[in-house]
């Protein structure tokens, strides 16, 4: 069933436009056997009126609504591997932790490797992110991503005013995160999931100050 639910998520989320900031996974490994699909939506949020209405018309870095499916699976109780769709493209991930994920503390290091569909280009994403574990379902975590790839947010139009792809530039993206993962009781009603979560992404290359705000459920 969880097959079935990452394919329907990963061919939804990367028909659809998003961006690379943020991870949306916590930073606490799933442990051996363990699999789980988490989609999400990160909503952009300009911290001044000015800089909103600017990348409207001007067209750059004007953000858009960037949804994500990520598919894990942990093959030790250190080292999930999956994959992960989002920002028109979709690839493998691994995910290494240093701790144990029954330990209260969480470390872990992240990355992997994107094929954007429409530019036929390559993209990579790593990153890096600590958790503490407060009771037995709250996790508070923060990190830094980046990664290099297609400037997905500022595609070049051509004559006809659509996305001209063959004139997208590479550019090197990163951004730190704060987020929180609530895991939810088990229960038998297969539309509870397992754990929600909220983000904060602070991307540092764009020449606009705004925040991507995130939620991710995850089954």
């Amino acid at each position: 069933m969880k097959i079935f639910k990452v394919f329907c998520l990963t061919v939804l989320m990367v028909t659809v436009p998003g961006c690379y900031y943020g991870s949306m996974i916590g930073a606490r490994t799933l442990g051996e056997s363990h699999m789980t699909v988490t989609g999400a939506v990160a909503l952009p949020a300009y911290l001044n009126a000015d800089d909103r209405r600017e990348a409207g018309e001007q067209s750059i870095d004007d953000v858009p609504v960037s949804p994500s499916v990520t598919f894990l699976s942990g093959a030790t109780d250190r080292i999930d591997i999956g994959i992960f769709g989002r920002a028109y493209g979709i690839g493998p991930m691994v995910r290494v932790g240093v701790f144990s994920p029954e330990s209260k503390q969480a470390l872990s290091f992240n990355a992997g490797a994107s094929y954007i569909l429409p530019a036929k280009l390559l993209a990579t994403q790593f990153g890096a992110s600590a958790g503490y574990l407060f009771g037995s379902s709250l996790e508070v975590y923060a990190g830094w991503d980046g990664g290099y790839g297609p400037d997905v947010v500022n595609i070049p139009d051509d004559s006809e005013g659509k996305a001209d792809w063959d004139q997208v530039e590479n550019k090197f993206h990163q951004s730190v995160i704060a987020g929180v993962m609530y895991g939810l009781p088990v229960g038998e009603a297969d539309w509870i999931p397992e754990s929600i979560g909220f983000e904060f992404a602070v991307p540092l290359d764009l020449a606009r100050n705004l925040v991507m705000f995130g939620l991710a459920v995850t089954y």
